[in-house]
């Protein structure tokens, strides 16, 4: 198993992860035993990352059961919800969290979205949420009861606004979609900032939520609602993943390895991404995931595929669109500039 450091902290984690947003039964049913096995399969490869947050159903607290006795082989990462980040408010979610998932200190402590009051908040961040945030995690590390903080979905206008000193012993991380058919984050300067501000990608959705398994071919077979709701997997985006997705399982096979195999390799492959935050809700996936690292990427090959997935981001995505954007109908699509 490869291992980084996330940002400036002594957190080391594996560079594969279990992303926990499948266990919490909102999205489809899951199997505990299964989530049982996935643990002890973690353990027995060298996997010690585990993300997962309030907002994910019971997934906090499946994992406090099936973590009992076996805290001490993860570092575990959760997140707030909600719009409020003043210190009484940020401690009574974690205290909730805490709780659930039996623990006395949480490693990375992450502010699930900013408010962005052209997606699902009534207003924008202002100045007093940035102040707010940075105060509250400053406490919370301050009475050992998270060792880091970090952020998810930030982009570089969220991020600027905080104090840069912020970056050099608190927030280490942010959490964000990024894939080969997912890179927003390089091109409005997202990442240029978190590397010079030496915070760390988590990774979310590397797989761009089953579509690079290969799975997601017939757009009958999508059920569930976050994935209706994926700009990705409606039209006139999805023909394009689709045909996409053709010349990157061309490149696996002549190398050997699977298209998810080949997808979570180029992501880690990457110095600013700490891990690849990977969904398992079957030990089957989890273990092919693993399998990703038993064979590296030539640097022709990322060349590639860096090429390949940029020329795909430009040509038929829109600067700073988030993945998911609620309805996402065609009429609806063309109106922010994603035309045939």
């Amino acid at each position: 198993m490869i291992y980084k450091k996330i940002g400036n902290s002594d957190l080391k984690v594996s560079a594969i992860a279990i992303g926990a947003w499948q266990i919490g039964g909102q999205w489809g049913s899951y199997d505990k035993k299964e989530v049982e096995k996935i643990i002890d399969l973690a353990i027995e490869n060298g996997v010690n990352f585990i993300d997962t947050a309030e907002g994910y159903g019971e997934s906090e607290s499946v994992l406090g059961e099936i973590l009992k006795g076996k805290r001490d082989k993860f570092v575990i990462a959760t997140k707030i919800g909600g719009n409020h980040f003043d210190y009484k408010t940020v401690k009574e979610h974690l205290t909730g969290s805490l709780k659930r998932l039996k623990t006395d200190y949480i490693d990375l402590y992450q502010i699930h979205w900013p408010k962005m009051k052209h997606l699902w908040h009534k207003e924008d961040m202002s100045e007093k949420d940035y102040e707010d945030i940075a105060d509250s995690m400053k406490k919370l590390q301050k009475e050992g009861l998270i060792r880091f903080a970090g952020v998810s979905n930030f982009r570089k206008k969220h991020l600027q606004n905080f104090k840069k000193e912020i970056f050099s012993s608190v927030i280490i991380s942010n959490q964000v979609p990024y894939s080969l058919i997912w890179r927003c984050y390089d091109i409005d300067e997202t990442t240029d900032f978190c590397i010079e501000n030496k915070v760390d990608y988590l990774a979310y959705s590397p797989l761009a939520e089953g579509l690079l398994t290969g799975r997601f071919k017939d757009r009958s077979e999508i059920i569930e609602n976050i994935r209706k709701n994926n700009v990705l997997f409606n039209e006139p985006v999805y023909s394009k993943v689709l045909n996409f997705i053709d010349e990157i399982e061309k490149i696996a096979k002549d190398i050997g390895m699977s298209l998810s195999q080949i997808a979570i390799n180029w992501c880690v492959s990457k110095n600013y991404v700490a891990s690849a935050l990977v969904g398992m809700r079957k030990s089957i996936h989890f273990e092919e995931n693993i399998k990703s690292f038993n064979k590296k990427l030539p640097e022709d090959i990322i060349k590639t595929l860096d090429q390949l997935s940029l020329d795909f981001q430009k040509r038929y995505l829109v600067e700073r669109l988030e993945l998911w954007i609620g309805n996402c109908l065609k009429e609806d699509l063309e109106k922010i500039g994603i035309k045939n």
